[in-house]
């Protein structure tokens, strides 16, 4: 850092080099679908930040009334990933009713997360709301 450059107190984000200029986090509504039935009533919304070809979320589920859904709950990302041969995991947790963890998947060369329970079993109830959040590269 040039003497003319220095930089007193805390560092502007700007000045970090990570390629983000402090810009704001973009709100998005992913479609939300189990594996198999429907739900009834479900909600979801999203937002996310891009920096370079990586991508930051952050999704909230709410399951109102669940139906006839079961297995999986699928939603939709921002962005494809990248092709990379290698997909993500991300964690979460259930707010709403038990605190289960969460976990959420994407594919390689996709643009849906795959949500489950820690144990990969369905989490497709009535009252639950799930927070997940992570990081993955897009193409």
């Amino acid at each position: 850092l040039a003497q003319s450059a220095a930089v007193t107190g805390l560092l502007p984000w700007a000045n970090v080099g990570a390629g983000d200029t402090g810009t704001a986090w973009t709100a998005w509504t992913p479609t939300v679908t189990s594996q198999s039935g429907t739900f009834t009533t479900v909600s979801g919304s999203g937002r996310y930040k891009v920096i370079g070809k990586t991508c930051l979320y952050q999704i909230i589920i709410t399951i109102t009334t669940n139906g006839t859904a079961g297995g999986y709950i699928k939603a939709t990302m921002p962005f494809t990933s990248a092709n990379t041969g290698v997909g993500s995991m991300s964690n979460g947790a259930e707010t709403a009713v038990v605190g289960y963890s969460v976990k959420g998947r994407i594919q390689s060369n996709s643009a849906d997360m795959f949500i489950t329970k820690y144990d990969n079993t369905s989490m497709c109830v009535t009252g639950y709301s799930f927070t997940i959040s992570g990081v993955y590269e897009i193409a």
